[in-house]
């Protein structure tokens, strides 16, 4: 319970003075390489706030030089300052609308570049897309979760197809990501947050070029069974009753 107090704490200290210089940085430029690193710094101020002992693996598989679409599962509120905190890479977030919402932080997220999106209505959602590669072609990473929102098990849930269309659209790599340790930091059920280990996996891309829209669900299928072979050794969700973190 203090834990998950100390964070609360933190996060207001931390978000709103950080989210206040983003506001002030993307006055000037909003593609600011500043930005990058004050949004880094949020992310990790969170990560150690939560007692996260944050890892990586294959990170080289990631080109410096090159921008991606990174799908990732998602099982936690911490999946997004992991991924800042572990991806040295000018990363952009498709986050639901409300967010945006937020005075301050709301604020800074739609000057930095972010992307809203209302899934409930489609028009809006292409527009989103549409956004999210105009961000591409502007020399970000898009990080998106086909889940559209937390699973409140270890299996994941479906995947949807958005990411994938986006990633042909915008002719942009495919990079499955796996993040293993927020479910049991802070899954959907918990009430408190707990100090664990998390271990941001990343995948071996998936190139676009020369692929058309009916190739979306090979990449799919291909991402998910690597996230599923990153978190549980197989291409495979694990069998539901081995899924339940005690309370």
């Amino acid at each position: 319970m203090l834990r998950t107090f100390w964070v609360a704490i933190a996060a207001v200290f931390v978000t709103i003075p950080l989210s206040s210089a983003v506001i002030i940085v993307a006055l000037f430029r909003n593609t600011s390489p500043l930005i990058d690193k004050i949004v880094r710094l949020w992310a990790r101020s969170l990560v150690r706030a939560a007692g996260i002992d944050l890892r990586t693996e294959n990170l080289d598989a990631l080109e410096p030089d090159q921008r991606y679409i990174l799908v990732a599962n998602h099982y936690s509120y911490f999946d997004i300052p992991c991924v800042f905190a572990a991806i040295p890479q000018p990363i952009r977030f498709m986050a639901k609308q409300s967010l945006f919402k937020v005075p301050i932080f709301g604020w800074s997220i739609a000057r930095a570049g972010f992307i809203p999106i209302d899934r409930k209505d489609r028009s809006k959602a292409k527009k989103s897309f549409d956004l999210a590669a105009e961000r591409v072609r502007k020399g970000n990473t898009i990080v998106i979760f086909p889940e559209e929102g937390r699973s409140r098990e270890r299996t994941m849930r479906e995947f949807k197809s958005g990411a994938f269309l986006l990633a042909l659209k915008s002719d942009r790599t495919i990079v499955p990501i796996a993040i293993d340790g927020t479910y049991d930091v802070y899954n959907a059920k918990s009430r408190f947050i707990r100090a664990g280990r998390v271990t941001v996996k990343v995948g071996t891309p998936l190139p676009t070029e020369g692929l058309r829209v009916r190739d979306k669900e090979r990449l799919l299928t291909e991402s998910r069974a690597q996230i599923q072979t990153m978190l549980f050794g197989r291409a495979e969700d694990p069998a539901p009753a081995a899924s339940a973190l005690p309370e």
